[in-house]
């Protein structure tokens, strides 16, 4: 047998390792920097609230970091009026982030065994607990499953998305970074888990929603159902159609007082004709309702700056306001608010609310419809 050997000098042999290293750092660069992953939910059928109906079972996939987010998402569960006809299935995802050499993890806390569970992520167990009580409140109406994730910050949007995804789910609800206490004083800023929100919001495996909670912190499940004053900020486009559709489905409660105000320009040079037809259809069922719980009321504005003045007056009576997070560029309704933007992933309308100094309490869901997107 014939064999050949190569000798190579100590120049060389450098030289072809660092060839080797450079192109496998070159090239894993390219491939993360090239690969969008929201490709992997085109060509699948809508997964939203508006494609799903007001009467149809109500799929959430909810996002917890802090135990703060835990009374906030399930006062918003509800609040979305589920009955037997039509439950409300959440998919709970306590998120923890990765610490160390540990390898990442998912764990459906349905099929772990308890001592899993109680090592997994500080707390898991107790907010796990917490929703199996929440879900004995509500027997029949309200479907829970928890789930604990552990990853890096940077591939978190990749967990979430994937088990939306799995879950079909037609709702995210992610909490938004920034707390407050009662008093409006800001006592947590997580600048990971905004970036969380926005690679999520890129990704859009469904439609997806921030919840910015500026009420009083509680710890304890609600013991009995009160009235809820919602309201819808309507100006137009997918977004809005969106957080319509899901007021409408609270407004199906009695105890849930629904407001809708539309902003209209002065003049509508701005409107397309096609888009005009969709938001008409939207608001048509409200305009024919005839239900007590439910008020519709137009807007005309000139600029951004009245449009603000309304809705800091709605933030003043309301406990819950649904906001769509994207608008047609150049509105007069919107002029002069998305100059100064100061969270790009609310929006401008969600931003003025999240920045705002408030004195009533109350929570804001700022929503994206997601969108089948073309190859």
């Amino acid at each position: 047998m014939c064999t050949i050997s190569m000798v190579y000098n100590e120049e060389d042999f450098s030289v072809m390792v660092l060839s080797v290293l450079l192109i496998a750092a070159i090239t894993n660069t390219l491939a993360k920097s090239t690969y969008d992953y929201s490709f992997s939910y085109i060509g699948y059928n809508k997964r939203t609230i508006q494609h799903e109906g007001v009467d149809g079972e109500l799929t959430i996939l909810q996002c917890i970091y802090r135990l703060d987010d835990v009374f906030p998402m399930t006062k918003l569960v509800e609040v979305s009026m589920p009955d037997e006809k039509s439950p409300v299935s959440i998919s709970v995802m306590h998120l923890g982030e990765l610490v160390g050499r540990a390898s990442p993890q998912l764990i459906d806390h349905k099929f772990s065994q308890k001592e899993i569970l109680s090592s997994s992520i500080p707390r898991s167990q107790e907010l796990f607990e917490y929703f199996v009580n929440f879900e004995q409140k509500n027997t029949g109406l309200v479907h829970v499953q928890f789930f604990s994730a552990i990853s890096m910050f940077k591939f978190m949007h990749q967990d979430i998305c994937s088990l939306a995804f799995k879950q079909s789910v037609s709702l995210i609800i992610l909490p938004f970074h920034r707390k407050w206490n009662h008093q409006g004083k800001v006592i947590s800023d997580n600048n990971n888990l905004r970036a969380v929100n926005s690679n999520v919001l890129k990704m859009l495996p469904c439609s997806v929603g921030i919840l910015v909670d500026r009420q009083k912190v509680h710890h304890s499940l609600p013991t009995t159902p009160s009235s809820c004053n919602v309201a819808v900020i309507f100006i137009g486009g997918p977004d809005d159609i969106e957080a319509l559709s899901y007021g409408k489905r609270m407004a199906r409660s009695p105890r849930v007082h629904l407001t809708v105000v539309q902003f209209l320009a002065e003049t509508n040079a701005f409107v397309n004709e096609w888009d005009e037809i969709l938001d008409t259809e939207a608001l048509r069922e409200l305009k024919v309702a005839g239900k007590d719980n439910i008020v519709y009321r137009k807007e005309v504005v000139k600029h951004g700056a009245e449009t603000a003045l309304i809705i800091h007056e709605l933030e003043e009576s309301c406990d819950l306001i649904l906001v769509g997070r994207r608008h047609k560029e150049n509105l007069p309704q919107l002029y002069g608010l998305t100059e100064w933007n100061e969270f790009p992933e609310l929006g401008p309308l969600g931003d003025i609310m999240a920045i705002s100094e408030i004195k009533k309490p109350h929570s804001v869901l700022v929503v994206q419809q997601q969108a089948i997107k073309q190859k």
